[in-house]
């Protein structure tokens, strides 16, 4: 009988040593997609904020740019705000 319970708790210890290495795998697979994930973020957050100022940069032009009522060479008309 105590052959028996020993062996069930060798078992079970092996049982419990695989999972801690399974979750363990997870772990750096999640640590590897989260870094990824950052890189992603860090790079087109660079993107972004490019593509946002030279929108505004185009924006600021226009407005400074002369419309069509002020110089009749001017081939747009105004949008109405």
């Amino acid at each position: 009988m105590n052959d028996i319970l020993v062996e069930m708790a060798e078992a079970h210890l092996i049982n419990i040593n695989r999972e801690v290495q399974q979750l363990n795998q997870k772990k750096q697979d999640i640590e590897s997609e989260i870094l990824r994930l950052k890189n992603y973020l860090d790079e087109n957050s660079v993107v972004v904020q490019q593509a946002k100022s030279e929108a505004q940069a185009a924006l600021a032009n226009s407005a400074t740019t002369p419309s069509s009522e002020n110089n009749p060479s001017f081939p747009f008309k105004e949008v109405p705000s």
